[in-house]
């Protein structure tokens, strides 16, 4: 048996030749990867890999959510330091090295889940398990089904034309992955974005099969497994679907959420609280430092907009967050360490939320304030429903910019402009819709040669500065 320190290094991204400059692959030309997983420790030690691939800055722990702010209306770049200003300008190109991250990492965390998911499913057919093995590799099957959901989800939203209602859904999506992972120099070709929905839900449903208990909000647990579901729902305007797997996440993380106090010092800490469903941890040890969250709205000079700034009504306890400055407070470290902060994947108030806007979409007022109240209350002006609005249009827009409220600087805006079509103002153009917009696939990737398209014409729905 050849146990493989996958935790460490990726192993094989298979959709192209090139290779971050952190990594040395040399080491791994030898590896027999008929031989890779030998038992239920090898598993768990590639699902730790993957994980790894999902918190590192490349990924969610940076790129995938400063995107979501930075190109849109919430945040603003520092031009002085030079970082994410090319995004927040709209200035980027397709050799801009937060989208090539960004794809590069993603593939590497569905190339390392595949490869988990068929050693799990290669060991658990092949019987003769040590005691216990047979739930530790379904639990980390489920795992991996979930985060392959997750990096397809985040890539199509990316690199795809947004999901339409009641459409066809021809549009190009991404390459997907199912069955057998991508080897060097294979050709492929993209997906449409219904085929790339579909296969999500195709891995949310896998991952459900093979649930179990007892993981906590620092992994993909079952409550999760909902949360993305609710989420991918609602993106694809499929409101009912949406509303029962918010409903199944929040019973499933049987929490009352946080009072006033706590959701204000919760960001200060590293501890599960009651609004976490799944967050990617850090701590002294293993944290981002200068490619953090916190960096990037610290001395590098991120921003909350004006914009942002003045959705918050003067007793809303959430407005504390923002300095007088627009400087935003949820990535401001921990005590001991500036640079630590977890990343929020899912949060009960996004359930909360989903339900809201999906009870609001198909017109049951009653039901959308009741749902609302849970985060609208953090305005202490705001005590009960009839303070809510009463009428469907008037909810959907302070849902929208209750979603500003409650969501700024944790990579929601983007891409919830995108799938409503809402006009906003970004980079000078008042009249956007970045449902139009798709970002470029990196250059390195099409110039690899093996087969995957361009977005034609991206530049053309580029805002008019």
């Amino acid at each position: 048996m050849k146990r493989i320190l996958i935790y460490i290094f990726s192993l094989v991204v298979g959709l192209s030749t090139f290779w971050s400059c952190d990594f040395e692959t040399d080491i791994y030309t030898a590896i027999d990867m008929d031989n890779a997983f030998g038992s239920a420790q090898d598993i768990e030690n590639a699902l730790n890999g993957a994980y790894r691939n999902v918190g590192s800055y490349y990924y969610r722990g940076n790129r995938v959510i400063a995107i979501g702010d930075m190109a849109s209306d919430v945040a603003e770049a520092d031009a002085s330091t030079g970082h994410f200003v090319a995004i927040n300008m709209w200035t980027f190109t397709d050799t801009s090295g937060e989208l090539l991250d960004a794809w590069t990492y993603a593939y590497k965390v569905i190339d390392q889940s595949t490869r988990g998911i068929n050693g799990s499913l290669e060991l658990l057919n092949g019987g003769n398990l040590p005691e216990g093995d047979d739930a530790r590799l379904e639990s980390a099957l489920s795992q991996f089904y979930a985060l392959r959901a997750l990096a397809h989800f985040d890539l199509v939203n990316l690199f795809g034309l947004p999901y339409k209602a009641g459409g066809n859904n021809s549009q190009l999506g991404i390459v997907i992955v199912d069955q057998e992972p991508i080897e060097d120099f294979q050709q492929v070709s993209r997906s449409t974005v219904e085929e790339t929905y579909a296969q999500v839900l195709k891995d949310i449903n896998s991952a459900k099969q093979y649930v179990t208990g007892g993981i906590n909000q620092y992994y993909f647990n079952e409550a999760a497994i909902y949360a993305l579901e609710a989420r991918v729902n609602l993106y694809m305007h499929r409101y009912e679907a949406a509303i029962t797997a918010a409903n199944k996440a929040i019973e499933l993380r049987n929490s009352n959420g946080v009072d006033n106090a706590t959701y204000l010092s919760m960001w200060r800490s590293t501890a599960i609280s009651g609004e976490d469903i799944f967050t990617l941890v850090k701590s002294n040890d293993d944290n981002l430092s200068a490619n953090a969250l916190n960096t990037l709205y610290g001395s590098y000079g991120g921003q909350v907009s004006q914009f942002t700034k003045e959705k918050f009504a003067a007793n809303d306890i959430r407005g504390g967050l923002i300095s007088a400055t627009n400087h935003p407070g949820k990535y401001d470290g921990i005590p001991s360490a500036a640079a630590v902060s977890n990343v929020p994947v899912f949060r009960l108030s996004e359930m909360y939320l989903i339900v809201a806007e999906s009870q609001a979409q198909l017109n049951n007022i009653s039901a959308a304030q009741t749902a609302l109240l849970y985060t609208a209350k953090r305005n202490t002006d705001i005590t009960t429903v009839a303070d809510l609005p009463a009428t469907q249009a008037g909810l959907l827009e302070f849902i929208a910019d209750e979603r500003i409220r409650e969501f700024f600087t944790e990579g929601h805006r983007f891409y919830d402009l995108r799938r409503t079509g809402a006009v906003a103002t970004i980079a000078g153009d008042d009249q956007f819709v970045a449902a139009n917009f798709v970002y470029p696939i990196p250059s390195e990737e099409i110039n690899s040669g093996f087969g995957v398209t361009q977005n034609e014409g991206w530049s053309d729905n580029l805002p008019n500065h």
